[in-house]
């Protein structure tokens, strides 16, 4: 059974944009479920956390957040990155790509990897 990090840029300046990078994260998260892998989702799991913590900065966030996604990432054997606009600039994303590569697993951006797991 494959096991999935599932990554996705997250923070940005319009909540909008924010909300549409949960709702798509969820979306693609079901669609690997559905076919038979284990997936965890970083912005599925954080976001709805992440209203509790609206004190802190998005630096603070993240810092507070890298830890828990390392326990995470090492559990799992690939990781698959959501390519929507913003992926490339997403300090989050370049941390876990960086943290897949050394460790020699996986990386697949979800453009690719889709017809893997099919609708």
């Amino acid at each position: 059974m494959r096991k999935i990090f599932l990554a996705c840029p997250y923070g940005h300046a319009d909540k909008a944009v924010v909300e549409q990078r949960f709702d798509i994260s969820n979306e693609v998260a079901a669609r690997i479920v559905r076919n038979g892998a284990v997936v965890f989702s970083q912005v599925s799991m954080s976001h709805p956390i992440n209203g509790h913590l609206a004190h802190l900065d998005k630096a603070a966030i993240g810092t507070l957040w890298a830890p828990v996604d390392a326990v995470f990432m090492d559990a799992m054997e690939e990781l698959i990155v959501i390519d929507e606009p913003g992926w490339k600039e997403s300090a989050g994303v370049s941390r876990e790509i960086e943290f897949f590569r050394q460790r020699d697993r996986r990386v697949s951006l979800w453009s690719d990897a889709k017809s893997e797991f099919p609708a």
